[in-house]
């Protein structure tokens, strides 16, 4: 059965993150992506080039291999179903060659910072002129315009700007940030939906979108409630550690073991009587001080005492199914080997196995949704660095062998960073 984006062919200069996430997540769905990259500069999230064992990156068995670039395992997560062509955007012939194989692209994904694009004259005034339907998405740190249109960045910078780091962390202590850098993986799914609702508008109109997608604001507009307080009530929001600002108890609970945890939240009287019963303490349910939410907020720290004596000689899984079974919202806190064999991700599916030979193959993030009929796939491994340069500038930019010669003897589609010389 045909994939929902078959036909549809996306050129993708992004790096790093939200980018090559996003445009994953449509090559999965079918669309032709080509990932654009050069031996001058490669996509950052292929690690270091001349990586020794213990170095940056994260590679099969520890192992950078002759060629660390093709073997990172950030890279292979967020390029699969992409093939992967080189050319120097720094000379002319490279530019060239972009705009020949844009023009037959319905879309461009970059999240270079503002501008840059725009110097190379791979703007979307310049790609316009050679495919005028063209569908544009940058992904600037602060946005196309303002006067910090320039600013770089990256998740960690953006969680303090955007203003996330200003209520994560403890009750007076520091900023902190979410640990895993949410900005990029919240942009790169929000802009999937901002791709399709540009070719759905293109199909309706005969016309091309510029989309200016700006990081910082897509990361702000989750402090929805949090700005409302401020703008509504002249309240500014701290960090509260791992509590609610409505709900009690909540927290994150010690269980048996070491170092394991369950996360609990109790949101309304009726929870708090199931959560009591399920502890063997059904007096705590009509004890003055726990009666009500506020009360419960009140005593928050004489209630943690109590969940902690309960869950720290429990087993964290058949706590959080006997919570659950009760109607209390319970999640265990699962490390990265506990997801891999977590059996509601295994039994849907999330885990895609995949690499370019069996001694490499690992499991890979799939998709956080399911299409009932055509729900996509990961349809082959992250390429190689430039594995389909030749391919693509003859089968798309329609150059002739000769052209394509040419340009690798000036080094425009050079694949190898260790040689690479400008």
């Amino acid at each position: 059965m045909a994939l929902p984006l078959e036909g549809i062919r996306i050129l993708d200069p992004s790096q790093v993150w939200a980018g090559p996430t996003c445009t994953k997540i449509l090559g999965d769905l079918g669309a032709d992506v080509i990932k654009v990259e050069s031996a001058r500069r490669m996509d950052i999230a292929r690690g270091d080039a001349r990586a020794a064992p213990g170095g940056m990156g994260f590679y099969p068995e520890n192992d950078p291999g002759p060629d660390p670039w093709n073997r990172e395992g950030k890279y292979a997560d967020r390029n699969r179903s992409k093939r992967s062509i080189c050319l120097d955007l720094t000379h002319p012939r490279g530019v060239d060659a972009f705009k020949r194989i844009a023009a037959h692209c319905d879309v461009v994904v970059e999240n270079y910072r503002q501008g840059v694009m725009d110097r190379f004259g791979l703007g979307y005034n310049d790609l316009k002129k050679v495919r005028p339907d063209i569908i544009m998405l940058t992904m600037a740190s602060q946005g196309a315009t303002g006067p910090e249109a320039a600013y770089g960045s990256f998740g960690v910078t953006l969680e303090q700007t955007a203003g996330v780091a200003s209520v994560t962390g403890y009750l007076g202590g520091d900023p902190s940030t979410s640990g895993v850098l949410f900005p990029d993986p919240l942009v790169s799914v929000v802009s999937v939906g901002f791709i399709l609702a540009a070719l759905r508008q293109r199909r309706q109109t005969g016309e091309g979108v510029y989309i200016d997608l700006s990081q910082r604001e897509m990361t702000t507009s989750i402090l929805g409630d949090m700005v409302m307080d401020y703008t509504m009530n002249d309240r500014a929001w701290e960090p509260i550690g791992n509590r609610h600002r409505t709900f009690a108890p909540q927290g994150i609970y010690q269980c048996r073991g070491s170092d394991v945890w369950i996360a609990i939240s109790v949101e309304t009287d009726r929870d708090w009587a199931a959560f009591a019963q399920t502890m063997g303490r059904p007096e705590l349910i009509d004890d003055p001080r726990y009666a009500t939410v506020i009360g419960r907020r009140e005593h928050h720290d004489e209630l943690d005492s109590l969940i902690t004596a309960w869950t720290s000689v429990r087993d964290a899984f058949i706590t959080m199914s006997t919570l659950q079974a009760a109607g209390v919202p319970a999640g265990v806190v699962e490390k990265g080997e506990d997801l891999v064999s977590d059996p509601q991700l295994v039994a849907r599916g999330f885990w895609e196995y995949t690499g370019h030979t069996p001694a490499e193959t690992r499991p890979y993030l799939s998709r956080p949704f399911k299409f009932s009929k055509t729900p996509g796939f990961t349809r082959f491994p992250a390429p190689l660095l430039g594995a389909d340069t030749a391919a693509v500038l003859r089968d798309i930019a329609g150059m002739s062998d000769a052209e394509i010669a040419e340009l690798d003897g000036l080094g425009v589609t050079e694949d190898d960073p260790l040689t690479f010389a400008p």
